[in-house]
């Protein structure tokens, strides 16, 4: 098949670059007047493009994200045989989360753009407004926050326009996102709880994670208060649904803003419930360093025995690392020969 040459920028240098260490396939972006029409000959290509596309979310399950990325960039060349874009659009959308996953943000940001390419071609908003809300993310990371607004200003006027909840309430964040970058804290909230207002019921972890944005700029105010709060809501939310990331992530953001107020009881009981929840997630580490921080507050109430028992925890906690030489392992030690010299 002849296939027209294109000169290739930077990003897709790299984007190609990074695809040939996971052996991935290179996937064209659609041109405009390509037909849309799937062809029906050949079922066997399309049930292996199916098959494939299984086996990559197996992949992805098994924490295989490189083969996963393999299999889905193989899936895609199927469904191109049979001129089925809306799949490859589909397909290209896990292949962005999964780069995102492995730290690689120019071939995430790069195949969203191919992405929004079909989408332009299928007259698919939604798949368009997904990866928008997706580069916009990206660029406000890296601080590109410029070339942020302007794309996230025409994403938000077309997921309104299209009554978009969810792509709506992203664009929203991102807005919010952007305003706390540039110092502007109390027009990032008014964008956060614009947010939260339109976010779909079934997204209640995306919801989540805007109040841990509202908290932080709350935080930045001053307002301690009120952002412990907001990171209550998130908290909630996360137990609601046991995301234990996002319960992580709430749960040292509330400690952080008790220490401010300060209520070094409610602090003592969330300390106790991170630990309990690192432990759960298999993360022993950070286990060992709430014992430790658990250990401090005690010992600023001159609870000795209290303060020991939790310096133990933490150096038996990590000591389940199996690194003799681990910073916590060795603060842990510390904590308990100063604990005997008292």
């Amino acid at each position: 098949m002849y296939r027209k040459r294109q000169k290739m920028s930077v990003a897709n240098i790299g984007a190609t670059i990074l695809a040939a260490f996971v052996g991935a396939i290179v996937v064209p972006m659609p041109m405009q007047s390509q037909q849309v029409t799937i062809n029906p000959e050949n079922r066997a290509v399309r049930d292996e493009a199916d098959r494939l596309l299984d086996v990559g979310y197996t992949q992805l399950k098994d924490g295989k994200t490189r083969e996963a990325i393999k299999t889905w960039l193989y899936a895609i060349g199927y469904y191109r045989r049979v001129n089925d874009q809306a799949a490859i659009s589909y397909t290209l959308a896990r292949v962005s989360d999964a780069y995102e996953l492995l730290g690689a943000s120019n071939a995430a940001q790069d195949t969203s753009r191919q992405r929004i390419g079909y989408a332009n071609t299928l007259q698919d908003n939604g798949a368009k407004l997904e990866s928008s809300n997706n580069l916009v993310s990206f660029e406000i990371a890296q601080g590109k926050l410029e070339s942020a607004s302007k794309l996230n200003k025409a994403t938000l006027e077309l997921s309104t326009k299209n009554e978009q909840g969810l792509n709506t309430a992203i664009a929203l964040n991102n807005k919010g996102l952007i305003a706390e970058r540039y110092g502007n804290h109390l027009e990032a909230l008014k964008q956060y709880y614009a947010s939260i207002k339109v976010h779909p019921i079934r997204e209640a972890i995306g919801e989540g994670y805007t109040y841990i944005n509202s908290g932080d700029s709350l935080m930045a105010l001053d307002n301690y208060k009120a952002a412990i709060t907001d990171y209550g809501m998130a908290l909630t939310i996360a137990r609601q649904h046991r995301n234990y990331k996002l319960m992580s992530v709430a749960s040292d953001r509330i400690i952080a803003a008790y220490l401010e107020v300060p209520n070094f009881y409610r602090i003592e009981e969330l300390l106790q419930n991170r630990s309990s929840l690192a432990l759960v997630m298999g993360d022993q580490e950070t286990a060992a360093i709430v014992q430790r921080y658990l250990g401090d507050l005690y010992l600023s109430f001159g609870n000795l025995p209290k303060a020991r028992a939790a310096y133990q925890e933490s150096y038996d906690f990590a000591a389940m690392l199996g690194d003799n030489t681990s910073l916590p392992l060795r603060e842990a030690y510390y904590k308990l020969q100063e604990l005997e010299r008292l």
